[in-house]
């Protein structure tokens, strides 16, 4: 508040004593605030000359010079720290609890919303956050921090990649906890990061959370004097609207482009790709297009962080695939690393593949020989398998596999079949014509053999037809995801009671798991018999040794990764080839949402467990879904839920009818309608059908 705005609000103040408060109706807000503080404090004081009030006192701080032993309130001022167009720092000693302190001294007092996020920012304790003491009327007394400022050592040239993102995510982690408490920093930049030193090694501490002058700060003025440029303010802080979240992620951007090239520019260059990459999404101008928070900046710097670039292992081995937007892949013996616990662990090996910009997974597979990967992405609202060789540069989408979901690979890794339009289809992983094989009405994953076999799974069963589409035989049993074990006889699937071994041949049938995942299948490395069967657990990944010779548990499950992402149909997001290389994405879709927004693109509400495919009802008033298998009634009205179903798998694929009196859905035993109160349709509440999956050429059934 400048002395200007003070004589505002002391000729305001004598205008209202004389002539009453009507002077105040339509007054600027902030100054009726104050000038209504005054008269509140007069009527218990009796009325008092502003000059000789509360203002001038704040004043004659403002404008008496602070030097090393003078005293402000209990705390006594050490040593100038730095100085800039704001105020001064200094240390001090607080002389009540003998603790050292840094005081910074504004040249202005606080507005009154000062108090109130001091308040809530004394409250946060984290490593990565300096803690606020103490708020005086212009001055915040803080924790003393050893070290420099990023803008100081910035100074110096530019931090490693290393460091960048060690920094850069110890930022991310302070904004985060500060944003979870409703604090906006506004004012993030290198000379509001302190690197503290502890134990010979540094670490970051973010200063001044929520404390910034005003919305548009143009100076950004470094402690030691040095004038800099509005390049930390986001596109919309220019333009003069508040700041929210993401304006400090745009800053954050900025800063980590600073550190990597040691040059302030809003269009860096001379990147790491993937840190090229998170920067990019950080300083989108529309807000919207940046990361939405600075956890999820936060778990990208980390996940780059972890992952230096390394060819991929041509030998038995374990890759790990994790990330939104890169794909992480981490090299290790498999057999000995996971299944033999009692072995000497064997190094880990990691490197990134990059996805394509706004791009998001839908379902992966790995090829058999472990040279190939293939994602079903959605990017620009169009849904296609891409392809890749791990000794590629890049991911290649296939044209002709649109609206595609679940590809699998053939044993010789040349095709992949896939689903789309309710039929099953193929094509050759470089490309090419693209070949249907049969209809696929309620088709929920694949495998096939090295004999030619190609099982498709269903809740009303699994179908085994030929190369050319041919059916061979219907195998019983509400079995889904099925994938086909080494010996091409056997094959595990997802129940709604847990994961089962079945064979083709109807002999062996039996519950391996109790957990309702889909699974992928590692062989025995040479030698061996030992291999390994992998599913979910609670969203952990999980490897459970198995003995493909006696077609037993070879051991207990033992956890590889965690927080898999989820893709088509809820199910987890992971894939494996025979000779050891997994895939999975981790994060994506743990916590989706829908969202309810009327014709002007407003959003009315956000809730609900989003996933698997949802149907609004003809009213324009309800939504029906399926996420993790259950099928769920959505009232965006009165925000309540309703599952229609029971159990832990208990449908998929729901629709309205005409009506909107009734929700069908493909359940356990055939088509099944109920009323969205959840109670059971009266004299039909199943209809039977015959197989989803019938040759090519001929009708299916109809409902």
């Amino acid at each position: 508040m400048t002395s200007q705005r003070w004589r505002q609000i002391e000729a305001l103040y004598h205008s209202a004593c004389e002539r009453g408060a009507a002077v105040l109706d339509g007054a600027d807000p902030d100054l009726r605030r104050e000038v209504e503080k005054l008269l509140a404090q007069d009527s218990a004081s009796g009325p008092r000359l502003l000059d000789h009030s509360a203002s001038d006192l704040i004043r004659d701080l403002i404008e008496t010079p602070v030097s090393p032993g003078a005293r402000l309130g209990p705390y006594k001022i050490e040593a100038l720290l730095g100085k800039g167009g704001m105020g001064q720092v200094f240390r001090a000693t607080d002389t009540r609890l003998t603790r050292r302190v840094a005081i910074k001294i504004c040249n202005e007092p606080f507005l009154d919303r000062f108090e109130q996020e001091a308040r809530a920012i004394a409250a946060i304790s984290h490593p990565n956050v300096c803690t606020l003491y103490d708020v005086g009327p212009n001055y915040l007394v803080m924790e003393l921090v050893d070290g420099e400022t990023l803008a100081a050592r910035l100074k110096r040239g530019r931090l490693s990649l290393a460091d960048t993102l060690r920094y850069g995510a110890q930022i991310a982690e302070a904004l985060a906890i500060a944003h979870a408490a409703g604090i906006i920093h506004r004012d993030l930049k290198p000379g509001n990061i302190m690197l503290a030193k502890s134990g010979g090694k540094s670490g970051i501490k973010v200063l001044d959370f929520g404390l910034a002058k005003s919305d548009v700060d143009l100076s950004l003025t470094e402690p030691d004097g040095v004038m800099g440029t509005p390049a930390y303010l986001a596109p919309e802080r220019l333009e003069g609207k508040d700041a929210d979240p993401r304006s400090d992620i745009y800053a954050l951007g900025l800063i980590l482009a600073e550190m990597a090239t040691g040059k302030r520019s809003a269009d860096p260059t001379d990147l790491a790709p993937q840190l090229e990459r998170v920067i990019h999404r950080c300083l989108q101008p529309d807000p919207d297009e940046r990361w939405q928070s600075a956890r999820d900046l936060k778990w990208e710097l980390e996940s780059i962080a972890e992952a230096p670039a390394a060819p991929p292992a041509r030998r038995h081995n374990l890759l790990l695939l994790s990330a939104l937007a890169a794909v992480v892949l981490l090299a290790a013996a498999l057999a000995f690393t996971y299944l033999r616990p009692s072995a000497p662990p064997q190094p880990l090996t990691r490197t990134n593949i990059l996805l394509p910009e706004k791009s998001l997974v839908r379902s992966l597979a790995v090829s058999p020989d472990g040279r190939y990967i293939a994602i079903v992405l959605v990017k620009d609202g169009r849904q296609q398998i891409w392809v890749r060789a791990l000794d590629a540069t890049e991911l290649t989408p296939l044209a002709g596999t649109d609206n595609a979901v679940d590809p699998f690979w053939s044993a010789d890794s040349r095709h992949l079949a896939f689903f789309a339009d309710a039929r099953l289809k193929k094509i050759d992983r470089s490309g090419g014509p693209v070949q249907t094989l049969c209809d696929a009405l309620g088709a929920v994953g694949g495998t096939w053999n090295q004999n030619g076999d190609i099982l498709i799974g269903a809740l009303t069963g699994v179908q085994r037809i030929s190369e050319s589409g041919a059916l061979r035989s219907e195998l019983p049993g509400n079995a889904t995801y099925p994938a086909f074990l080494p010996d091409g006889q056997h094959y595990v699937s997802r129940r709604a009671t847990g994961v089962w071994l079945n064979s083709l041949d109807g002999h062996d049938e039996r519950q391996l798991l109790p957990d309702i995942s889909r699974t992928a299948i590692v062989d025995a490395p040479p030698g061996s018999h030992i291999g390994a069967i992998l599913f979910t657990r609670a969203g952990t990944l999980m490897a459970l040794p198995f003995d493909y010779k006696n077609l037993i548990a070879a051991g207990e499950p033992s956890a590889v990764a965690q927080q898999i992402g989820l893709g088509t149909n809820s199910s987890a997001l992971l894939a494996a080839s025979y000779n050891g290389l997994l895939a999975y994405i981790s994060g994506q879709n743990s916590q989706r949402q829908y969202t309810w927004r009327d014709r002007d693109g407003k959003t009315i509400s956000l809730f609900g467990d989003a996933g698997g495919v949802v149907g609004i009802s003809p009213d324009g008033k309800r939504l029906v879904g399926d996420p993790s298998g259950v099928i769920t009634l959505l009232d965006f009205a009165h925000g309540s839920t309703t599952r229609l179903t029971l159990g832990a798998y208990g449908g998929m694929n729901p629709a309205w009818s005409s009506d909107g009196r009734y929700v069908a859905y493909n359940g356990e035993h055939g088509i099944s309608a109920k009323p969205p109160t959840g109670a059971r349709r009266r004299n039909s509440s199943c209809v039977p059908t015959r197989s989803p999956f019938p040759k090519a050429g001929r009708p299916t059934a109809a409902i």
